[in-house]
């Protein structure tokens, strides 16, 4: 089974990172943060996208870590000069974005809407 954690924002992001030393495949899945009324993300790319992120995980091996990370409201992602944008190791441009860290191997927006691509993500060797 895939061990999965949430971290909200990104302070909270940088300080897991700092400290994630693993052997172990590590995804870090990154999401508009979830609305408490709905329950569901103000991204609507990211609601779509996460059936088919789900099924993708289903299969991996079970040293597999995924890290959701909620980047913050609409308005904190759109600015220009969020952090998640602007940091050299994240460098986003769209919501939802998958990687496999440490590597550069990235999924984004409507690329996770492909299982076969999902798949290929998580399984393929480095």
């Amino acid at each position: 089974m895939v061990r999965c954690l949430r971290l909200q924002g990104y302070e909270n992001f940088l300080k897991y990172v700092d400290d994630l030393e693993t052997a172990e495949s590590v995804y870090i899945l990154y999401t508009g943060t979830k609305l408490p009324d709905t329950g569901k993300s103000w991204c609507p790319d990211c609601v779509e996208a996460d059936p088919f992120i789900e099924q993708g995980f289903e299969a991996a091996p079970e040293e597999t870590q995924l890290i959701i990370v909620e980047v913050g409201d609409r308005s904190f992602w759109k600015d220009r000069n969020c952090p998640f944008r602007t940091n050299p190791i994240t460098r986003l441009k769209v919501l939802p974005t998958l990687i496999k860290w440490n590597t550069e191997k990235r999924l984004e927006g409507d690329q996770l809407l492909k299982p076969e691509l999902i798949d290929m993500l998580i399984t393929e060797d480095d």
